[in-house]
């Protein structure tokens, strides 16, 4: 609500695209015609269907389509819609007209003759009016009639339809059951499906080694690839499929070593085009082409544009001679040979020229090839790792090419388009991470990135222009369904799906995918509708019954969510790239008055808790639903929970020596390996469900880092071996005061601890508010001013009269403190602005900071992400810490006033520590006074 109400004080001031409503209503009733209101549209009922026509002057995308729905309509309901090939009598009494606008000469006539009103579709990118008609034709008693401005459009209109009425887009992918209904209604009336917020909408598969390659050459695709197996038509029809249903629109196809180049089998290409996908590459894959499998060195020469340009233009001529026909989004630039730096040498501004001359080149290409009009071919630079340096030192691009943003691949966006840069005629777009595989540290194997990390980035993106394109980069695919569904939902209707909490669109995704109710019943067979006041495209209202699991699976995934963003499970060896394990941090030493158990105990006892209510929601589970509950919750978390496990009675064996406990050595040593052997029997289940289905989808040690690795546990012999310094007990020495701990937070061992969203007053400024980011955060929540993306258009704000927070605590201790604030590790939101804030405590002259200083210091010729700036540690815990002396502080109240400076800030926790404080890993639990 915050963001609203940044969006209505700006929306004057800005003058940018107006925010975008539609009707939410579901078209949808099943079962019961009473409740689907007068003149309903029976798509089936009585044991019979409406047949389907598309007129044959469509693009094949609809009639796809078409053949797909009414696939749904005989899965709810076990009658399968006619597909008429021609409109010669006799008609059906029912029929559905789907075609694109100018293509369909029957929805045209009905639009001609005002029986529909197209006017806000005509036109348009995507869009679609779905209007039942009474007898539009000789012998139809009545018609649904689906009218797209462009195949996609139409396309999207009848998968919409297909997800109200229960047929999840993850019914196959995820093996999500379509519960059984003996009839399905239309609402009478019209419904307008406006263009999308973001205009190309895509994932990337990468990083493919370990999962969906091998499932796809065993289960899909055997025979490819010389009947040695990969990626193949399909494996690729089933993507295209899974876009469409998800109102995407593009793709990135698979490009590692040992995957089969994309066009290496021309027919892909043409299933994209009959999907109505629009094909792209990666970042370092200009011009529809895989380097690492199309580039050979010993027959075409080193890859460098210094030496061997012609080469390598004539390389990229022939994929736009073989391709150039159909409908794609071209990467421009250039990079290494594979995900690598440019190879050349010479400065940064030679390297930029030299860029600059490729895309000069690369575009007379595209001239000859595709179209004249380049400014009608859409292409786009990513600023990926190095370019992003080149462009900053002034490599210059053309007006018309999408400027590409990317995040640093840990789900932060380096940077976004400033004022001058949102007027490009090509716009921007951004690719973005939920996998990844790189420094420092990889995380392929689960998806752990909390949508509301997602919703914070691409909100300040969509607020910054950046609407052009969007990529995720989704790894195998699975087990990432709910985050690439909520970007695909945020990157369709970004004011819809952004005003929803985390937890909201968590509720309503999971009771989108389990629809029973507590006696098992499913919940759409219930007579009680409740509209749902936001939804994923084409989803079903829930009922009054309905939302039990979706919000108890909410539940569990949040704290899924809260639990990996402290720390990763591919991140708990606590080691760098490719080096061994080290002790965890969680200190098994510390904070036992606090909560009752140390920070070791406190992790793996929230772990267990929650895999007792996984558990408790499999039991309550109808049967058919067991093998879809797996792979979106049952995994992830049992596999997350068993890999801690090992970690942190792994930990507790060197304590437990170190005591010369001999008892709890054993115990210990046992549970770390029931947790390792755990992971390897929840991973060969998952690839046995479904009778095997999923035979190689999933991989217990990707890339076989040492991190999934059976850690060495204590022996007796390690007993004199030192304890990490990251495991301590208090060791505070300063005399205590004799002041009574106040009300409040309140000095524990030396510290206090504060969750930033626990202010105790606030100052608003008078064009947005403090908006507390629920679910995002080391410890819970966080905060931060406005809507960064907003405010960074017109940022009015000025020292005099800065918004702040203030923060009241006592202290007992005398002597010297330091405040360690913890932020979220942003960066500045473009190149106009800093990441400034100021402190105050007890009243004195604020101090000045910039976190860019501690996030996102300017690098030369970077890597992964930023260098010298601790970025590779802020990502693996998700802060970035700024230290700053207090000096000495009295016994008694303080207040502490934190003020804003610059959009983007985000503060998560409060720190105060006196000498002796134990270390905590990420922080001390908060320290509030007894009978709080």
């Amino acid at each position: 609500m915050v963001r609203l109400f940044v969006a209505l004080a700006l929306c004057a001031v800005l003058s940018a695209p107006t925010c975008r409503a539609q009707s939410t209503s579901p078209l949808i009733q099943l079962d019961r015609p009473e409740y689907a209101g007068p003149n309903a549209f029976p798509l089936a009922a009585n044991g019979a269907a409406a047949a389907i026509y598309v007129a044959p002057g469509n693009p094949e995308t609809v009639r796809v389509a078409a053949e797909a729905f009414a696939n749904d309509v005989a899965l709810v309901t076990g009658v399968k819609p006619r597909l008429l090939t021609s409109l010669a009598a006799p008609l059906p009494e029912n029929l559905i007209l789907v075609g694109v606008l100018g293509k369909s000469p029957e929805i045209d006539k009905l639009v001609a003759t005002h029986a529909i009103n197209a006017d806000a579709v005509a036109g348009k990118w995507e869009s679609a009016l779905t209007a039942t008609v009474a007898s539009p034709l000789p012998g139809v008693r009545s018609a649904l009639v689906i009218a797209g401005s462009d195949r996609r459009g139409a396309a999207f209109a009848l998968f919409t339809l297909s997800r109200q009425m229960g047929v999840s887009p993850w019914t196959w992918w995820a093996d999500v059951p379509v519960a059984h209904h003996v009839a399905i209604y239309v609402r009478a009336g019209s419904t307008l499906q406006p263009e999308p917020s973001v205009q190309y909408r895509g994932i990337f598969i990468n990083d493919e080694d370990w999962g969906i390659r091998p499932w796809a050459a065993k289960k899909m695709d055997p025979s490819v690839d010389h009947g040695k197996g990969n990626f193949g038509p399909n494996t690729y029809s089933r993507i295209f499929e899974l876009l469409l249903r998800l109102h995407a629109n593009s793709l990135w196809p698979a490009m590692h070593p040992g995957s089969l180049a994309f066009n290496a089998i021309p027919e892909n290409a043409r299933l994209a085009d009959k999907w109505g996908i629009v094909m792209g590459a990666s970042h370092s894959e200009a011009l529809l082409r895989n380097n690492v499998g199309e580039w050979d060195e010993k027959r075409d020469g080193p890859w460098n544009y210094q030496t061997n340009s012609a080469a390598m233009n004539s390389y990229w001529d022939k994929r736009l001679a073989e391709n150039g026909k159909f409908e794609n989004f071209y990467t421009v630039g250039l990079r290494g040979v594979h995900d690598s730096g440019l190879e050349a040498t010479g400065s940064p501004e030679v390297k930029a020229k030299l860029v600059e001359d490729v895309v000069t080149n690369q575009r007379a290409l595209l001239a000859k090839r595709v179209s004249p009009d380049l400014a009608k071919i859409p292409q786009v630079i990513w600023l990926y790792k190095e370019s992003l340096d080149l462009y900053r030192v002034g490599m210059k691009v053309p007006d018309d090419v999408t400027l590409g943003w990317t995040d640093d691949n840990y789900g932060y966006i380096r940077e976004l388009p400033n004022a001058e840069e949102q007027k490009r005629s090509g716009g921007s777009g951004v690719y973005y991470h939920v996998s990844y595989w790189g420094k420092p540290h990889d995380y392929l194997w689960l998806c752990t990135t909390p949508p509301s990390l997602i919703r914070e980035e691409m909100t300040k993106a969509y607020d910054h222009n950046a609407r052009k394109y969007w990529i995720l980069n989704v790894g195998d695919l699975k087990p990432a369904e709910m985050d690439i569904d909520y970007f695909m939902q945020l990157a369709w209707d970004e004011p819809g799906t952004a005003k929803l909490s985390q937890h909201e669109f968590l509720t309503q995704w999971f009771a989108e995918q389990f629809p029973i109710t507590n006696s098992g019943v499913h919940a759409r067979d219930s007579e009680t509708a409740v509209q749902r006041t936001a939804q994923s495209p084409g989803a079903p209202s829930m009922t009054a019954s309905s939302s039990w699991i979706g919000s108890r699976i909410a539940d569990v995934m949040t704290r899924y969510y809260d639990l990996s963003f402290i720390r990763k499970p591919e991140f708990m060896g606590f080691n760098g790239y490719s080096d061994a394990i080290n002790r965890t941090a969680f200190n098994p030493l510390a904070w036992p008055s606090v909560g009752g158990v140390d920070q070791n105990h406190a992790r793996a006892a929230a772990w267990a808790s929650l895999r007792i209510e996984d558990s408790a929601i499999v039991k309550a589970l109808p049967q058919q639903y067991v093998s879809a509950y797996f792979e979106l919750v049952g995994y992830p978390v049992e596999a997350a929970a068993a890999q801690d496990e090992k970690f942190l009675a792994t930990d507790r064996t060197y304590l437990d020596a170190h005591n010369h406990n001999d008892a709890a050595l054993a115990t210990d040593t046992a549970r770390a390996h029931a947790a390792y052997d755990a992971v390897q029997s929840l991973t060969s289940y998952y690839n046995s469900l479904e009778k095997g289905k999923w035979d190689g989808m999933m991989s217990a040690d990707p890339r076989e880092r040492h991190v999934f690795e059976m850690p060495r546990t204590a022996t007796t012999s390690d007993s004199s071996a030192p304890l990490p310094a990251s495991w301590a007990a208090d060791a505070s020495t300063a005399p205590a005061s004799s002041l009574a701990p106040a009300s409040g937070f309140v000095e524990q061992h030396a510290t206090v601890s504060i969750n930033a969203a626990h202010f105790a007053r606030k100052s608003d400024g008078q064009i947005a508010r403090w908006n507390v980011l629920a679910d995002l955060g080391i410890s819970g929540s966080s905060v931060e001013y406005g809507a960064p993306g907003l405010l960074a258009n017109s940022d009015r704000a000025t020292a005099a009269s800065a918004p702040w927070l203030e923060y009241d605590f006592t202290t007992t201790t005398m002597g010297d403190a330091t405040l360690a604030l913890h932020l979220l590790p942003t960066f500045p939101v473009d190149s106009d602005h800093r990441l400034r804030y100021a402190v105050s405590i007890d009243g004195a002259a604020p101090v000045e900071l910039d976190a860019s200083a501690i996030t996102s210091k300017k690098s030369k010729g970077a890597g992964d992400g930023p260098s010298n700036t601790g970025w590779d540690e802020n990502v693996l815990r998700n802060a970035a810490i700024a230290k700053l002396p207090l000096g000495s502080l009295a016994p008694g109240k303080h207040t502490l006033r934190l003020l804003y400076r610059d959009p983007g800030v985000v503060f998560e926790h409060i720190v105060v520590t006196f000498d002796g404080a134990p270390p905590a890993y990420p922080v001390p639990p908060e320290t509030i006074a007894p009978g709080r």
